[in-house]
């Protein structure tokens, strides 16, 4: 099979994609990644090519292929996308992310490829572009959609949301595979790095965000929250573990606020399950999301997660046992931390003020999401999703057979 993705960068799909491609060759699916460039001011994936090499399957650099819309650049990827797909000839491709979901799609159809299987991690429907843009990659995606045998989303919310929101196609025809993680790092990792490296005091509250520094995270919101809870938690950090292009505005502001000793701005870490192990608690603040990497990282961890209410985040969490008595009527207790609405500076800096304060929740809280990350496992997705593949190379021969 051949699997496409738009860049191989420092985030969830392209992790994603490579744990696919090397845990499903013990299920039978040999595979190949078909890839383009990483954006200006984002982070390559390092160990993408240790892995591929470790595992033994093949990236292959697709010229013109990334994340922006560039006509000739899109021209040159989608021919070269064509061509190695008749070269390769596989029973199956599956894209990811929206740049390669139409270019691979569409390269499928010309190569003549009998499955086509397209996964939304999130979506670019809304937010991204003006309100005329986004209607017309609504348009697109529900023509692309008569070009694939099986839509996946990794959350009931999100397809949901595409279904009846955005009506990409009928919620019938949409898979829900949840994110899968090797999650045994994050349980192991001891206490104590990131805070010697900080100079921090081990009694210090640690409030951490990791992912992309990209407008679409809104940062900005979670350092003004905690701009506005600072002075009554003199222990309390941020760190802020990513890269990107608003790490200049984020630098700027944390300056501006005087919180540039107490807000950390670390880049890329390629010891993560350390990183988690120092926080008291997980902060997500995006406006739009699929299933979020960075929370399936924190429950592996233990720790409680602060999040908007935004895509598939909700159904990643869990009906808490009680709910806490004082909390804002906008933010709502989960088993595994609080939601809060996206872009709402008050209820997330409540939020936030009350785990700080709270050490029993945050401990509860904490102990169920440590729980609740056995259902983002790695082998629980690697079977779902050849699962989902056998059903789909079955209905093929059946086609195939009756014509």
């Amino acid at each position: 099979m051949v699997r496409i993705i738009a860049r191989l960068n420092v985030g969830g799909p392209a992790r994603h994609v490579l744990l696919l491609a090397e845990g499903l060759r013990a299920h039978g699916f040999e595979t190949t990644v078909l890839h383009g460039d990483v954006d200006v001011g984002e982070t390559p994936l390092r160990e993408a090519s240790g892995v591929a090499e470790r595992a033994g399957f093949r990236l292959e650099r697709i010229p013109g292929l990334g994340p922006q819309i560039a006509p000739l650049q899109d021209a040159r990827a989608l021919a070269g996308l064509v061509a190695a797909l008749r070269r390769e000839r596989p029973a199956i491709v599956h894209t990811h992310t929206a740049k390669a979901g139409a270019l691979g799609r569409i390269a499928a159809r010309i190569a003549g490829v009998p499955v086509v299987v397209h996964t939304f991690h999130g979506h670019v429907l809304e937010h991204y572009f003006t309100p005329v843009g986004s209607r017309l990659v609504q348009l697109a995606e529900r023509g692309l959609t008569q070009l694939t045998e099986r839509l996946v989303t990794l959350s009931p919310r999100l397809r949901d949301e595409l279904a009846h929101r955005y009506r990409v196609a009928a919620a019938e025809d949409i898979a829900v595979v949840p994110l899968g993680r090797d999650i045994a790092p994050f349980r192991q990792a001891e206490r104590g790095t990131l805070r010697r490296l900080l100079g921090l005091d081990p009694q210090a509250l640690l409030i951490g965000a990791v992912g992309r520094l990209v407008p679409i995270k809104d940062l900005p919101l979670l350092v003004r929250a905690f701009a506005g809870l600072a002075s009554a938690h003199p222990h309390a950090h941020l760190v802020l573990v990513g890269d990107g292009v608003s790490r200049a505005e984020l630098e700027s502001l944390a300056t501006h606020l005087g919180l540039s000793a107490r807000v950390h701005l670390l880049g890329w870490r390629d010891d993560l399950p350390q990183v988690y192990a120092d926080l008291d608690l997980v902060a997500l603040t995006s406006k739009s999301e699929g299933t979020p990497l960075a929370i399936v990282e924190a429950f592996a961890a233990g720790r409680p997660v602060v999040a908007t209410r935004v895509g598939g985040v909700p159904d990643m969490f869990s009906p808490a046992p009680s709910a806490p008595e004082g909390l804002p009527p906008d933010v709502e207790a989960q088993a595994e931390g609080l939601l809060v609405p996206a872009g709402d500076e008050a209820p997330l800096q409540a939020a936030l003020a009350r785990l700080l304060t709270d050490a029993p929740l945050r401990a509860a809280q904490g102990a169920a999401a440590r729980a609740a990350a056995e259902a983002w496992s790695a082998e629980r997705l690697l079977n779902d999703m050849a699962a989902l593949y056998r059903e789909l190379l079955d209905q093929q021969a059946a086609r195939e057979g009756a014509a």
